[in-house]
């Protein structure tokens, strides 16, 4: 009996230093506290950061729909951790705003997190050609991940996701537009974030399919396209003749228009247009000029005045991007069967085509037995100092970023054995603006 007794005194000293092992785990407080307790993301995109803060670096993102076991809160509750990856062993933060949680987020532990590093050091240049050169944002889809570097190819991180992103002529920012997939019209949002990757923010929600932020000189305002209206679907147009009625098929036929928006506190003010007007730049040199693609070529506006007049009748002027001292314009053009790389004065004169295909190039496709078929080359966009343009090609087969000088000399790639880390590049030919230089 007495060893059946000390026996019984053992067990129950031996189960109560486990249930003090397990209880003092993270992992046994979160099963004990919150049971079950899940995010679910709401929005189109949420980076997942290294603490509980925009001050911290962005390990990754989630997605709409996305969802996570939680870990714990930050103390003011504005934070969740959860693992970066499903199932994943690294854990991330997100902001609560953005999510839906399920259970109640008081029964979650509160997990103090380290002081951020600084990331002045990650968003300023260093030292040689990257000192010089700048910092290139370049996306790898529209809506997909953005990335920045130095403009020597450098750095390269992640930093947010999102379409078309354009750097502050300061340096300091990144504006790009996201789309939440809706089917009503009224789908997207435009954003701003750090080019450290800290302070990402909504600046203005509720607008239909925005693209092409492009910015003032002095940092305080961007300028949109959006979808104003038009046709959605295909739709029958009728005439009436007499007492007939005739009634064509039409394809859809969405209109665009432009819209300024203050980047402080989102008020915004709509502006003349056409009714198809894509991809605006504005001239850093004036500021009451911007230039646009419209149906018929390329569209000047006078944002003082609010007009408009045409500068160039050429239907394949495509996404023109103005150079830093505004006295030229860079732009895809359709050269029937492939882009081109093209570069004109600001007033739409002397334009000049500064990639194409060698005939050599042709004739070995032919000798090989293929197709002879052109390269393209795509979406320009300028150096700092104008001297450069760095562009789109994929004369290798996949989409490569490649850097020329100016008056189109000196072609080369920035990756030269092809992009890193996995990366793609998926270019649609619709006036994406993927990449930009300051």
């Amino acid at each position: 009996m007495k060893t059946v007794s000390n026996t019984l005194i053992r067990f129950t000293a031996v189960m109560a230093v486990l249930a003090l092992l397990v209880t003092a785990s993270p992992a046994a407080a979160l099963a004990q506290s919150a049971p079950g307790l899940s995010l679910t993301v709401t929005i189109s995109a949420l980076n997942v950061r290294q603490g509980p803060g925009t001050n911290y670096p962005i390990l990754g993102a989630l997605h709409q729909g996305d969802q996570r076991i939680v870990s714990g809160r930050d103390a003011g509750g504005a934070w969740y951790q959860a693992p970066v990856l499903a199932g994943g062993a690294q854990l991330g933060w997100v902001f609560a705003t953005y999510v839906h949680l399920t259970g109640d987020a008081t029964t979650l532990p509160i997990v103090t997190a380290p002081a951020p590093v600084s990331l002045g050091a990650t968003a300023a240049p260093t030292t040689g050609s990257a000192g010089k050169g700048g910092t290139i944002v370049f996306q790898s889809s529209s809506g997909g991940p953005i990335y920045v570097m130095n403009a020597d190819g450098t750095n390269l991180r992640h930093l947010t996701t999102g379409m078309d992103p354009a750097i502050s002529p300061d340096g300091r920012w990144v504006a790009f537009t996201r789309w939440d997939g809706s089917s009503n019209g009224v789908s997207g949002s435009l954003w701003v974030i750090g080019i450290d990757g800290s302070g990402e923010r909504q600046v203005l929600g509720n607008v239909a399919q925005p693209k092409a932020p492009t910015w003032s000189s002095d940092s305080t305002k961007v300028v949109i396209n959006y979808q104003d209206g038009g046709p959605l679907g295909p739709y029958l147009a009728c005439t009436t003749h007499g007492a007939r009625q005739f009634c064509m098929p039409r394809p859809a036929d969405p209109h665009w228009g432009l819209r300024v928006v203050n980047m402080a506190d989102g008020t915004f003010e709509d502006l003349n247009h056409d009714f198809h007007a894509f991809a605006p730049t504005w001239d850093p040199a004036n500021a009451w000029h911007v230039v646009y693609q419209a149906t018929h070529g390329l569209m000047a506006l006078d944002l003082t005045k609010n007009t408009t007049w045409n500068i160039g009748t050429d239907t394949a002027d495509r996404a023109p991007v103005f150079s830093p001292d505004g006295s030229k314009i860079a732009e895809s053009f359709w050269q029937t069967g492939n882009w081109e790389v093209h570069v004109l004065n600001a007033d739409g004169t002397g334009a000049v085509r500064l990639t194409q295909t060698s005939d050599t190039v042709l004739v070995q496709q032919l000798l090989q037995g293929q197709t002879p078929h052109s390269w393209n080359n795509a979406a320009p966009t300028w150096s700092p100092d104008g001297s450069r343009i760095a562009f789109l090609t994929d004369r290798n087969g996949p989409w490569e970023i490649w850097i020329m000088n100016a008056d189109g000399s000196n072609q080369h790639p920035l990756f030269p054995n092809g992009l890193p880390n996995g990366i793609t590049i998926d270019y649609g030919g619709l006036s994406e603006r993927v990449i930009s230089w300051r």
